[in-house]
């Protein structure tokens, strides 16, 4: 497993998107008490579990692989992090860390997604798209409105997904919108919506080539087919794990839960088999 996969598992892992971003200061402490004892047995386990290859259809390229939820990700050289209203990168060049930019986003942003040189960002209240150009600075490209509520979000190269959540989620209206969202992202300059499913309390979700695993909390892990937009499957439903997002590496899916996080070999879609689990103290 590369460097920058590491980096950003392990940055992803301080700083989930569920942490509000006012909450930041306070929550580095006690994340960095509570995390530090295991995230050497967690690196061992992920270096074990895979190569440097993503996920099938994931399209990551030398871009860190981290969850839907992630506030932080690594592409090439560069480290791009998403605060509340801002998108900073910094060089990662000859082993350092500086500071080269940032951009001011509106809405409440929540997570950020790479996929090639483009970063996909979720808001309370929409989708932005942004082209990485050869510098590394993030040029914007187009964003689309949806209604008010959390949404992590992957792509490929033709489609973003996108899950809403109101329940549980901040001051939010429950069961107003807890669904997927499915967007035509063809031209990353005009995104388009093309289909809607609904989904109960959906959280974090991973994309394995036309598979796609979406998080719905402490009723399951739930398996789609999504080769056809307009007519999603639904394959399989695991009820027996907490599941709040995952992370798709090539031989193995990473469940992340409230207190723990387990390895599934997914080379069955239908049929997850558990490799291992770590408990989160």
């Amino acid at each position: 497993m590369s460097l920058s996969v590491n980096l950003t598992i392990i940055l992803n892992w301080f700083f989930p998107a569920s942490i509000p971003a006012w909450k930041f200061k306070e929550a580095l402490k006690v994340f960095a008490m509570l995390r530090v004892l295991i995230l050497f047995v967690f690196f061992i386990l992920l270096s074990c579990s895979s190569n440097d290859s993503a996920a099938p259809g994931n399209g990551n390229g030398g871009s860190g692989v981290g969850g839907s939820l992630a506030r932080f990700t690594v592409v090439g050289d560069h480290l791009y992090t998403l605060e509340t209203s801002k998108l900073s990168w910094f060089s990662l060049a000859n082993g350092g860390m500086n500071f080269e930019g940032e951009e001011e986003l509106f809405g409440l942003q929540e997570t950020i997604f790479p996929l090639g040189d483009k970063l996909f960002l979720g808001a309370d209240n929409g989708m932005t798209i942004f082209q990485i150009d050869e510098t590394g600075k993030p040029i914007f490209q187009s964003d689309i409105a949806h209604i008010n509520a959390c949404d992590p979000v992957v792509a490929n190269e033709n489609f973003a997904y996108v899950t809403l959540r109101t329940t549980g989620c901040g001051d939010f209206t429950g069961g107003e919108a807890d669904q997927l969202n499915i967007y035509d992202v063809n031209d990353i300059e005009n995104p388009a919506i093309l289909a809607s499913y609904p989904m109960s309390q959906p959280r974090g979700l991973g994309l394995a080539g036309q598979i796609l695993f979406v998080c719905e909390g402490d009723l399951g892990l739930r398996t789609l087919d999504v080769s056809d937009p307009l007519n999603v499957e639904f394959l399989a439903f695991k009820q027996d794990i907490h599941a709040n997002d995952v992370i798709v590496l090539e031989d193995v899916l990473l469940v992340i839960g409230p207190d723990n996080i387990t390895q599934f070999d997914y080379s069955d879609p239908l049929n997850l088999i558990e490799l291992s689990s770590i408990t989160i103290p």
